[in-house]
């Protein structure tokens, strides 16, 4: 599986302990970060780099179409059917505690056909 590694910089929230929010404002209109478990995990690109030989990058756009192009929705179904908890928001916002900035290096494992598949066969949907 491919990686992409992607600088950026984190946040603590309040009444999340030492847990950090990532917004990751350096990304381009076409590309998004998939969340397992509130943790970025997954990078999406809506580039060539979403075609394969597998033809998966047209079945992804014609399911998003279906599904209304509710990108979050068809992302929250799609970890589902997984047993993943899977979302491109972080939904443990709150308030950004001031003076909490840090800059991350952050590894994510690439959205895609190889990924999908891999996660269909490992036993416990686990990467």
């Amino acid at each position: 599986m491919n990686k992409i590694t992607l600088e950026t910089e984190s946040y603590l929230v309040e009444e999340r302990g030492n847990e950090r929010f990532f917004p990751f404002l350096e990304i381009e209109y076409n590309e998004t970060i998939i969340y397992e478990n509130e943790v970025p995990k997954y990078y999406l690109s809506f580039s060539s780099e979403l075609e394969s030989a597998n033809g998966f990058g047209n079945w992804f756009m014609e399911e998003l179409q279906k599904k209304g192009n509710d990108l979050s929705g068809f992302i929250v179904e799609l970890g589902k059917s997984l047993n993943l908890n899977w979302d491109v928001f972080y939904t443990g916002f709150g308030e950004i505690i001031e003076d909490s900035w840090n800059s991350e290096v952050v590894e994510l494992i690439e959205f895609n056909d190889r990924l999908i598949e891999k996660l269909k066969t490992t036993p416990q949907h686990r990467v």
